[in-house]
């Protein structure tokens, strides 16, 4: 049976499809010209407000946790079979995956990442009753590196990515390498920063290439993540005064494969390779200004040396300015300052030795300014020459 329609509806109709036919028009023109290429990008979906997008959030783990609590008093074999926890906690991540595919709403998206992180506690509570601490961890690690991969959710993609990194550093601390962890995955967070717009990534399996698309369609996420392990690890070292002693009384006791210098050495290695990257994109520069920034890089790694974190912090401040990225740089500056303040009440240096410390990274730094700026005001004069 036709329906019949209003006069506001027919002027509502016909207003939508002339709209239509002028996007359509412009976007011809535009790739007649050149300016454009590909084909006309799809209508933008409406976004909910802030608020709204809020509240759907705090309902969806609220349906989550009461579906979950009913699932636990209803389930009780989960925690005494052997293999339950392993059984229900693949089916709510099964779930929780194609949840996510199948829709794309605030409600049903928080509620996928609460069924998500149960599922998960639930795998890791079988891994616990079958394995030992340091096979739990390698495992830990694996899964969540795999669901960082696997999982189509930005948020869980982050979360992923933390929780990967944290088990790694644990993991490699428990396998006697400790001390290097946080400088590895700062080379994977840099990497992904540093290449974020860039979809290359070809290899001859199958599998890996797939995995590999995902990474690299969704690297800020997973930067991000990332970048956060080392950040709370290195705060988490610096303000906690009695790790120091426990690490070199109980790893390094156990003949250690690695020491606390190997760490800073990397850190360093990993600043150059972040500043080359930068400075590659400036072919103009000469060769002399190109290793002038490197070692200068150096100099600063090796002034930090000391005062742990404070390379961290620098790193991403210049992370954050080649990319104009504003949370990334104000994240390097909060990091920055943290870790001097850390630095300054850590107890096992004199007051003085620390005063000295940071006096000289200060004018080192404010003498590497001032010949950048001598450098600029002569290329100046030279270009209006």
């Amino acid at each position: 049976m036709n329906e019949s329609l209003t006069p506001e509806e027919f002027g509502s109709e016909s207003l939508t499809q002339e709209k239509a036919h002028n996007q359509t028009s412009l976007w011809q023109s535009l790739l007649h010209h050149g300016v454009v290429s590909g084909e006309q990008p799809a209508k933008a979906e409406i976004q909910s407000p802030w608020f709204v997008k809020l509240l759907l959030a705090i309902s969806g783990w609220f349906a989550a946790l009461f579906f979950l609590g009913f699932l636990a008093l209803a389930m009780e074999f989960i925690f005494d079979s052997d293999h339950g926890a392993f059984i229900v906690g693949a089916i709510l991540t099964l779930g929780a995956y194609a949840l996510f595919t199948l829709n794309k709403n605030e409600f049903i998206e928080h509620l996928s990442l609460a069924v998500s992180f149960s599922g998960q506690i639930l795998i890791v509570y079988g891994f616990i009753q079958h394995f030992d601490d340091d096979t739990c961890w390698l495992l830990a690690t694996i899964l969540q590196f795999c669901l960082m991969a696997i999982m189509p959710n930005d948020i869980h993609r982050f979360c992923s990515a933390f929780f990967a990194a944290c088990c790694f550093i644990v993991t490699l601390a428990i396998f006697q390498l400790p001390f290097i962890a946080t400088s590895i995955i700062l080379l994977l967070a840099c990497w992904l920063f540093l290449h974020e717009f860039e979809r290359k990534g070809q290899t001859n399996n199958p599998l890996l290439n797939s995995l590999f698309s995902v990474v690299l369609l969704h690297k800020r996420p997973i930067a991000y993540g990332l970048l956060l392990a080392p950040l709370v690890q290195t705060c988490f070292m610096s303000f906690q005064y009695a790790w120091y002693g426990l690490i070199e009384s109980e790893l390094l006791s156990t003949e250690s494969l690695t020491a606390p210098w190997m760490g800073d050495v990397l850190l360093a290695l990993v600043s150059l390779y972040v500043v080359w990257q930068i400075v590659n994109r400036y072919p103009e520069l000469s060769v002399k200004v190109r290793y002038s920034v490197l070692v200068i890089s150096l100099l600063v790694s090796a002034l930090s040396f000391e005062a742990h974190g404070i390379n961290i912090g620098f790193l991403i401040m210049v992370l954050g300015f080649s990319a104009s990225n504003r949370l990334l740089l104000g994240l390097g500056v909060i990091a920055l300052v943290t870790f001097i303040s850390a630095y300054y009440y850590f107890l096992d240096f004199s007051l003085l030795d620390k005063s000295y410390t940071l006096m000289l990274i200060g004018v080192f730094l404010l003498a590497v300014r001032w010949a950048m700026l001598k450098f600029v005001t002569k290329q100046r004069e030279q270009a209006d020459a």
